[in-house]
């Protein structure tokens, strides 16, 4: 498979999969089937990109900040639970 072919397919499986999880929802077994389809996609275009010797930088860096963009969530999240409500009744 070609890579622009891979691309197309990865974008068409990555909004099919947006699809099903908004109307079925995140833990739906059509969701998930279609997520690890996606990760298959995924690991065959890096596979191919790798040795075709133009894995660029892009991609691992795209990857790590999305990463971190969710673990900085999951970090937040909790502390939140603590701070005191604020309501602008006294403001």
């Amino acid at each position: 498979m070609r890579i622009v072919d891979l691309e197309e397919a990865i974008n068409d499986k990555r909004a099919e999969m947006i699809e099903i999880g908004m109307e079925k929802g995140l833990s739906c077994e059509e969701t998930i089937v279609c997520s690890q389809e996606l990760d298959r996609l995924l690991n065959d275009y890096r596979r191919l990109t790798a040795s075709q010797g133009r894995f660029t930088s892009t991609l691992f860096q795209e990857d790590l900040l999305t990463f971190i963009h969710h673990l900085q969530k999951l970090i937040v999240r909790p502390y939140r639970l603590f701070l005191p409500y604020k309501s602008n009744r006294f403001y």
